[in-house]
């Protein structure tokens, strides 16, 4: 019997050689704490028997029941004191429990012979031993301390008959209680008494055995059981780690991170193959030299084993040779790395490359983790394909930023000079105008206005959407906000008879963003809310802390509300609602999805709600300026 520590203890049967959890504690321990009980029963007996006239040798009755608490003593300190040394002896602790069991043989044996021999009543208690050993050893120790228990009680029957042993009868009011005499008849009684030692020895620890065969399932069940559960932990993070990361690089080196701990292996490698089908690189790897994984290309002509992989197959090494089976057999080999599986990275009917794991040991994988490893290797394929899409898109995403942004600056420069003619032409430099003149330039130059206006919106959102350009790190004070929303858009409100309230929480804290972006986002917020609300309308707008980390801005009005069903439209470029349209000709379409491009940058939540004729009210949640924090 072992003890291991995991967390909790565990033995392992001298016959089982698996893991069994310590139900009863260490074996030894739950007979000490019975022993304590025997002293106080063998004085009470031996006060009982003497009262109630039983004749016997009652000094040595009582010495042995004084010796009974001093050795169960001595084990107990043996126990508390060497507890650790037990835990990693597994013999130590055998010879200390059947040195135990021999003690108490002896004990019984001596109260046997002093209160008459085999006849002794006492002897059935020698079979409360036997079951006690079949309970806590194999099924051969068991016949052995059964063969002690009948030896010995032969031993008393044979040196009494001879006269080798004194002969102590056991006799109640003057008269001898030996049933077994003459002789014959205790021999006959003691082989009936030494069959049913042997008989009580076998079933009990057949049924032992059964016991622990079924506890022994139980423990491999659950060592099993916890395995996958671990794995199942390592697909979770994977999972997590997809979800939190869209970029190829940093996922698979995740990936191999989370291998290498649910395999508990040294090292992981993901491998992509190349667009012409004949070389693999490595593109994440952990525990293997970054020099290593950097300059190697897998010539697939060289390396059979991984080319019968990118052919489909799953494979295990089970011993990593110094040959040319590996492209990298002597590398690995040196670096301590003895057996190795490579399952492929599968997408549809096409394989992208390959998943293996290494381990110092030969022979370390079996059909369990081949299967593990190809659960795994579905979900990196799929992983690495999404990822790919999504960098593909982030590509084309950023051709069309620089697109709009040149398109943009290339048009507001002839843009501009033509409304400096414009103004020059209104100021009569080349003749005055006639009235009918002068309105069509007012009408062409609202025209260019809302143009240049567009093309300025645009420009914005191309920013805000080149990554390569970080916000300046400013922190902004949300009363100096609202400050310069009623200073600017306070006089507009009255010309309408619109109702115009700004109201600020005292004491907010500060919030993270980037020169004027919360202007800009107050800007198009506000004067929407003046534009589309009627005289006699109200518009509100709030600041305040909606809960420990984060702030709300609101910006409510009672004008002509959203369509319902356009309402799920608002944050697409150039999309207007119909009502908008019919209420005022002039807009780009461009200013909500300016907010919201610009809500996000800062980690916020932007949400609308509102209801067609009615008005609408829009959240904006930010989070509060964390000092050393910096906007992406």
């Amino acid at each position: 019997m072992s003890a291991e520590s995991s967390g909790s203890t565990i033995l392992r049967f001298e016959n089982g050689g698996h893991r069994l959890p310590r139900l009863w504690g260490r074996r030894g321990f739950w007979q000490i704490k019975l022993r304590w009980a025997v002293a106080p029963v063998m004085f009470l007996g031996i006060l009982v028997g003497v009262l109630s006239g039983f004749e016997f040798p009652v000094i040595p009755v009582l010495l042995v029941a004084i010796a009974s608490p001093l050795y169960n003593l001595a084990f107990a300190w043996i126990y508390k004191h060497n507890s650790d040394r037990l835990d990693v002896d597994p013999a130590l602790d055998r010879r200390i429990s059947l040195l135990e069991v021999v003690v108490d043989y002896i004990a019984m044996f001596l109260l046997i012979h002093f209160t008459g021999g085999v006849s002794s009543p006492l002897v059935v208690f020698l079979l409360f031993h036997v079951i006690i050993t079949a309970i806590q050893f194999s099924r051969k120790t068991a016949f052995q301390l059964s063969a002690v228990a009948a030896g010995g009680l032969w031993l008393l029957l044979i040196g009494g008959t001879a006269g080798w042993l004194p002969v102590h009868e056991l006799k109640f009011r003057g008269q001898s209680i030996d049933y077994l005499d003459p002789p014959i008849f205790a021999a006959i009684g003691l082989l009936f008494f030494t069959a049913m030692l042997f008989l009580s020895a076998g079933m009990v620890a057949r049924v032992m055995k059964s016991y622990r065969e079924g506890v022994d399932r139980l423990a491999r069940a659950s060592e099993q059981l916890a395995e996958l559960n671990e794995k199942l932990s390592g697909l979770y993070a994977m999972v997590e780690a997809i979800g939190a990361e869209r970029h190829l690089g940093p996922i698979l080196q995740t990936v191999t991170s989370e291998m290498t701990r649910v395999m508990s292996v040294p090292a992981a490698t993901i491998k992509l193959l190349s667009e012409d089908g004949k070389t693999l690189r490595y593109v994440a790897s952990e525990g293997l030299p970054q020099d290593l994984v950097t300059e190697t290309v897998i010539d697939l002509e060289r390396s059979p084993l991984n080319r019968r992989v990118i052919q489909g197959e799953t494979l295990v090494q089970a011993v990593i040779k110094d040959d040319d089976t590996l492209q990298l057999g002597p590398i690995l080999s040196q670096l301590g790395l003895q057996s190795a599986a490579f399952v492929p990275l599968r997408v549809e009917d096409r394989v992208i490359g390959s998943m293996g794991i290494y381990s110092r040991r030969p022979d370390r994988f079996d059909a369990r983790d081949t299967d593990f490893l190809e659960q795994a290797a579905r979900l990196v394929a799929i992983t690495i394909e999404d990822a790919r899409i999504n960098e593909a898109v982030e590509a084309v995403m950023a051709e069309r930023t620089q697109f709009m942004l040149q398109v943009a600056h290339n048009l507001r420069a002839p843009l501009s000079a033509a409304l400096s003619m414009m103004e020059l032409l209104k100021e009569g430099s080349m003749g005055e105008l006639t009235e009918q003149q002068r309105e069509y330039m007012d009408r062409i130059e609202n025209r260019l206005a809302s143009l240049n206006q567009a093309i300025g919106e645009l420009l914005t959102i191309a920013r805000a959407r080149d990554r390569s350009h970080e916000i300046p790190d400013v922190v902004v004070d949300l009363e100096g906000l609202a400050a310069y929303t009623r200073r600017s858009f306070r006089d507009e409100a009255t010309r309408k008879g619109i109702s115009f309230d700004v109201n600020v929480e005292a004491d907010l804290p500060k919030i993270d963003s980037g020169a004027d972006l919360l202007e800009q986002v107050m800007d198009n917020l506000v004067s929407n809310a003046i534009k589309y609300t009627d005289s006699g309308g109200r518009v509100e707008i709030g600041f305040a802390r909606k809960d420990a980390g984060t702030l709300e801005i609101r910006v409510a009005d009672t004008g002509i509300g959203i369509p319902e069903g356009e309402q799920e439209k608002l944050f697409q470029e150039f999309f207007r609602a119909s009502n908008a349209k019919q209420h005022t000709t002039t807009g780009t379409g461009l200013g909500l999805a300016l907010v919201k491009q610009t809500v996000e940058r800062h980690h916020g939540e932007l949400t609308i709600t509102s209801a067609e004729g009615k008005g609408t009210m829009v959240t904006i949640l930010l989070p509060i300026h964390q000092p050393d924090s910096a906007l992406s």
